[in-house]
């Protein structure tokens, strides 16, 4: 179960869904403080799963620094004050370039490669495995989007299982 799950035996409750939005921010996290690194590595765990923010892992890095996405710098900082009140964790923020994010759907499976993105994009992914394009402007976006008219960029991940387009890719 996550935040924002409701349990019932009845069925005739409905509750609508909270709304996502995309993240608009993005910055990795350091914990720069080798002796405090396990508890960094837990308080950023716990949080995660609150879903103060989301991760994403770099496709080709080498670094195990998480980039973290947010929409808005505020939930950076609840999540440091909360590593560094609760878990006893400084942890220091380093911005990244990125603005915006789309999840991919590529046809025939096919894998999206660095290559196919403007310069200074890249390809992540999220917590489920799921490809996600990193944008600084919407001109890069729009350029992609013009470049490759098969690859479908979706706001939110949620959308690959309610389009029906989507799901047969």
């Amino acid at each position: 179960f996550g935040i924002g799950d409701t349990l019932t035996e009845d069925p005739a409750i409905v509750y609508h869904e909270i709304p996502r939005f995309a993240p608009e921010c993005f910055a990795y996290l350091h914990g720069p403080s080798a002796a405090q690194f396990k508890r960094f590595r837990t308080g950023l765990e716990h949080l995660l799963q609150e879903g103060v923010v989301q991760s994403f892992q770099l496709k080709g890095s080498s670094q195990r620094i998480p980039l973290l996405g947010a929409v808005g710098p505020l939930q950076f900082e609840v999540l440091q004050y909360r590593l560094e009140s609760e878990y006893g964790a400084p942890s220091r923020l380093e911005p990244s370039p990125w603005k915006l994010i789309r999840w991919v759907v590529m046809p025939d499976g096919a894998a999206l490669g660095e290559e196919t993105l403007p310069t200074g994009c890249r390809v992540a992914e999220d917590v489920g495995g799921r490809p996600v394009a990193l944008f600084s402007t919407d001109w890069e976006l729009q350029l992609f989007s013009e470049r490759n008219p098969k690859v479908r960029l979706l706001k939110l991940p949620d959308e690959i299982h309610r389009d029906p387009l989507a799901a047969v890719a």
